[in-house]
């Protein structure tokens, strides 16, 4: 994920790494952590790996910032693991009230 951000045109679809239900959540959490500076937004196509790696880079700590430059490897890993964690939470709100 983190050559993503290396490739001008933003990796590879979005689809080939997540399902339906992970991007679903990923476009939830991409507008919570969206700053209100132009600075702080992601700008990325969001049929693009690059446009995830942002969101779960922001999910594992990193600031969003480019001239921080890209997340790394412990932060992406960070981020993967709440994402994992965000999309459990979701799936329990789901179920709850079904026998």
């Amino acid at each position: 994920m983190n050559i993503a951000y290396s490739q001008p045109e933003g990796g590879q679809p979005i689809e080939e790494v997540f399902d339906a239900e992970q991007i679903e959540v990923l476009h939830l959490m991409n507008k919570k952590l969206q700053g209100k500076t132009i600075k702080l937004q992601n700008r990325r196509d969001p049929k693009r790996i690059k446009w995830a790696a942002w969101v779960i880079g922001r999910l594992g700590g990193w600031k969003g910032y480019d001239s921080q430059g890209p997340p790394g490897v412990i932060v992406l890993k960070r981020g993967l693991d709440r994402l994992g964690y965000i999309i459990e939470g979701t799936n329990l709100v789901k179920d709850v009230g079904t026998p």
